[in-house]
């Protein structure tokens, strides 16, 4: 691999050497806000303000001349752009200009351009610019782009880092591979560029007999007559290049008590009292392996993300049929299809060799119709949404299923220095008919707050409360149930009250290499006048070690334990042993 400077230390240096300002106009500065001030839009210095910069802020700054009143400024912290009064500023170092420098080495494969792949080896999204068009990378993706010779200029950026930025030169029928990443602390962007040299061997063949070949006569056919039977709601030729994501994932498991589900381990279906015996099995499978396709389709009002996810852990436990796990279309601040409900937190979920994660999170995947934005300075989010309203019932009373309104779910998001804290909301209208048919409707709500923090980069903790009624089916332990409502004895509905909610530590030995312990306790509250054997109280707790031995390649094992606990009092206990092995497509 050949850079275009010496190691990350002498790279840091040159980013930020130290110039005086006055030479160095028309080159990005680093800059000290020395007042409080405000950062006006970047159409016009007399637009409205964006944001107030508070005094000692860190911005990047590109003076126009000595006399400028107002100099045009980049809060790289936000990612927002404007102008502010040149007074107000202090100039600290130059962000020095870069040049990405290759070997002079031309392929041997002829072709009017030269190739360029970017990838982005970091755990963020990247824009890259190139001769000032820009292009979104997702962590660990790349993009391909064919260039003309010559020399173009390159930025790369993201909200929290200083920018590079520099200029590249192409050479004809040449391809090349640069990899953006940022220094130890993340907050400096660098690249690194390498040449990718194709060799074309002469490969002489020798003929050592002779063939006749016949060639048959062409059949016409008149291509106008040919049929095309069509519904209006067939798929359309394609018109917009897509991506397609996934993995291959083996899962095993050895079972101690005999639980009969193997894509997670469900405490509520312990066996308990005298059923609760040593009952060993072992298990072997790429059920959970996934196909996922993604596109970023091209209109006259923009860009809308699409994204469908497959994977094969549909039809039970001993039948692979596919199973639809995300279908949607987002466009802007609006999600419509199905994909992961509002009422959860992804961010606060720690990673498990169990598939279906802590028994107590919330992970449900359902049809939803959300708006998401990014609000205030500091990158947090709020979403309010409309959702399926499936309700899962324990009677076998003759029910329409069809629910008279759909679930409202809400989330704001705060996000901290090292971390976040979220707090989610949901109601519901509940409705059944009773043997009567006269409909009767209950309202469940539900409260969840959860979050995850970084301590000194090798420690990390995730957290999550969650209660509420009627809202058994958007927890993991209670979701295939049927234990939001249930049919009285006096033909009216029951919704229990449940809780739950789990704790992870989490340690990295090295950035591959970490582990992490997770504990976890879920709860409903019965009525009077269920059964002894109903389920009353579940543990969760899981030890996890992962090891990322390379790129695209993921290994991890666990030890997972649960006890149930019924109305009665009796218990029962559980354990499972459990490794995968995952390669990414």
């Amino acid at each position: 691999m050949k850079q275009f400077s010496s190691p990350t230390y002498r790279l840091f240096i040159t980013l930020l050497m130290v110039f005086i300002h006055q030479n160095t106009f028309g080159q990005w500065m680093r800059s000290t806000v020395e007042y409080s001030t405000h950062l006006r839009d970047h159409r016009s210095i007399n637009s409205p303000a964006l944001m107030r910069l508070e005094k000692g802020r860190d911005i990047l700054a590109l003076p126009l001349h000595e006399e400028s009143q107002f100099v045009k400024v980049w809060d790289y912290q936000t990612g927002k752009r404007g102008f502010v009064l040149s007074k107000e500023l202090v100039y600290i170092d130059t962000l020095a200009k870069a040049d990405l420098f290759v070997p002079n080495f031309q392929g041997q494969i002829h072709r009017k351009e030269a190739l360029l792949h970017i990838e982005n080896i970091e755990e963020y999204s990247i824009i890259v610019e190139i001769d000032q068009y820009p292009y979104e990378i997702a962590p660990y993706k790349e993009i391909k782009l064919a260039l003309p010779e010559g020399q173009h200029g390159i930025w790369a950026y993201r909200d929290g880092a200083l920018p590079f930025w520099g200029d590249i030169e192409l050479k004809d029928s040449s391809e090349y591979i640069i990899q953006i990443k940022t220094t130890e602390d993340e907050d400096v962007i660098m690249a690194d560029i390498q040449p990718v040299e194709h060799v074309v061997d002469t490969v002489i063949v020798e003929n050592r007999y002779e063939k006749t070949l016949t060639f048959l006569p062409k059949i016409k056919i008149d291509t106008t007559k040919i049929v095309d039977n069509k519904h209006p709601q067939d798929l359309e030729m394609a018109q917009t290049p897509f991506d397609i994501r996934g993995y291959v994932k083996l899962n095993g498991l050895y079972d101690f008590h005999g639980l009969a589900r193997t894509g997670g381990f469900p405490p509520y279906d312990i066996p308990v009292g005298e059923d609760n015996i040593l009952n060993p099995g072992f298990y072997l499978s790429a059920r959970q392996s996934r196909l996922g396709i993604s596109s970023n389709i091209l209109t006259d009002q923009g860009y809308i993300k699409l994204f469908i996810e497959l994977d094969f852990v549909g039809g039970g436990n001993a039948l692979d049929y596919v199973r639809l796990r995300h279908a949607y279309v987002q466009y802007g601040y609006l999600t419509v299809g199905q994909t992961w409900t509002t009422f959860t937190d992804l961010y606060s979920t720690p990673l498990t060799v169990d598939n279906e994660g802590p028994s107590s999170s919330s992970s449900t995947r359902q049809g939803v119709i959300r708006y998401e934005k990014k609000v205030g300075n500091n990158n947090n989010e709020f979403a309010i949404s409309l959702e399926t309203p499936t309700r899962n019932f324990s009677d076998t009373i003759a029910i329409d299923q069809r629910q008279l309104w759909p679930d409202l779910a809400s989330r704001y998001k705060i996000t901290l220095p090292r971390g976040q804290i979220q707090a989610a909301g949901l109601f519901r209208i509940l409705s059944q008919h009773n043997p009567d048919d006269n409909v009767i409707s209950k309202v469940g709500y539900g409260l969840m707050i959860s979050g995850k923090n970084s301590f000194k980069d090798k420690h990390k903790i995730y957290y999550q409360i969650i209660g509420g009624r009627g809202v058994t089916r958007y927890v993991s332990a209670f979701s295939s149930y049927n234990l939001d409502a249930v049919a009285s004895p006096t033909n009216d509905i029951y919704i229990p009250f449940s809780a739950g909610g789990y704790f992870t530590y989490e340690y990295y030995f090295k950035q591959n290499l970490f582990i992490n312990f997770v504990n976890g306790v879920s709860w409903i509250d019965n009525a009077e006048w269920q059964p002894d054997n109903t389920f009353e109280k579940s543990y969760y707790t899981s030890a996890n070690l992962f090891w990322f031995p390379f790129d695209r390649c993921r290994t991890g094992v666990s030890i997972v334990q649960g006890e149930r606990f019924n109305k009665d009092g009796q218990r029962g206990s559980a354990w499972r042993f459990q490794m995968y092995i995952r390669y990414d497509i």
